[in-house]
């Protein structure tokens, strides 16, 4: 298991390559057991391809998504996704890690290949609860951040994708949407990083909380349909420009194009 002492010394490995700068600096200064744990992945001699795309995945599991009638439509969704991955001839290049988030962050699995992966069911994925977005977004991607620089200091090349499907606003977070910004920023920058945002609902609501956060135009989509079917859509689409992103077909950095070229 990686350690504290690991992750720090990992996370200050990425501030001196400039993957993060001081804007963002603060925040290391604030991690929790769940960085720790999303930090981990495959061992680098243990990856068979000779580049990583690391796809990491942030759903929301909040008491609105059980009340919308919605779980059924995540938990297809997101198997179907995984079964997509599977499909793909990146599919040794792909390593995911997920998590959901109600009133706190939850690490379903950190970093493993797609066949490994765990399905969303009944029993680990339910709606309940508060919508801790803010929280969730910085702690996802500092534990990518810590991971990909172990892969980078072991000579695996690496890219990392961040998506977050949400249908509401953030609620209880500790950590601020400036936070939130200026880490997105700060990954953006790198060029290493292509990160997005799918909200459920209405456009307008939505766009302007995934702009606060910092992810540009071409990686915000809204599903106005919240129906299990139109979230399985909206899973499809992530799948789509995930296997895209691997391929190479969709470029990091702030003008990245996740739904858009």
């Amino acid at each position: 298991m990686t350690s504290q002492t690991t992750i720090n010394g990992l996370l200050g490995g990425a501030l001196s390559a400039g993957t993060l700068t001081n804007q963002s600096s603060a925040l290391l200064g604030n991690l929790g057991p769940m960085v720790i744990a999303g930090a981990n992945g495959l061992d680098a001699e243990d990856i068979e391809a000779t580049d990583v795309t690391l796809v990491t995945l942030l759903i929301d599991a909040s008491s609105s998504i059980a009340s919308s009638g919605l779980e059924q439509g995540v938990r297809d969704g997101y198997n179907e996704m995984l079964d997509a991955f599977a499909g793909s001839r990146e599919h040794d290049a792909i390593l995911v890690s997920s998590w959901k988030f109600d009133d706190a962050s939850h690490l379903i699995h950190s970093y493993v290949p797609v066949k490994d992966a765990t399905r969303l069911d009944a029993k680990n994925y339910r709606g309940t609860g508060t919508t801790k977005l803010y929280d969730t977004w910085c702690d996802a991607l500092l534990a990518n951040v810590a991971y990909a620089q172990k892969l980078r200091d072991s000579g695996t090349p690496v890219r990392s994708l961040a998506v977050v499907i949400t249908d509401g606003a953030d609620v209880g977070s500790k950590r601020r949407v400036a936070d939130c910004k200026r880490l997105t920023q700060d990954l953006l920058a790198s060029e290493q990083f292509v990160l997005a945002f799918v909200g459920v609902g209405d456009p307008g609501y939505f766009t302007k909380i995934a702009r606060s956060m910092g992810v540009p135009d071409g990686s915000i989509e809204v599903q106005t349909n919240a129906t299990a079917s139109g979230l399985r859509r909206v899973f499809q689409m992530v799948s789509r420009s995930a296997i895209r992103a691997s391929q190479g077909q969709i470029q990091a950095g702030p003008q990245a194009g996740f739904f858009r070229p």
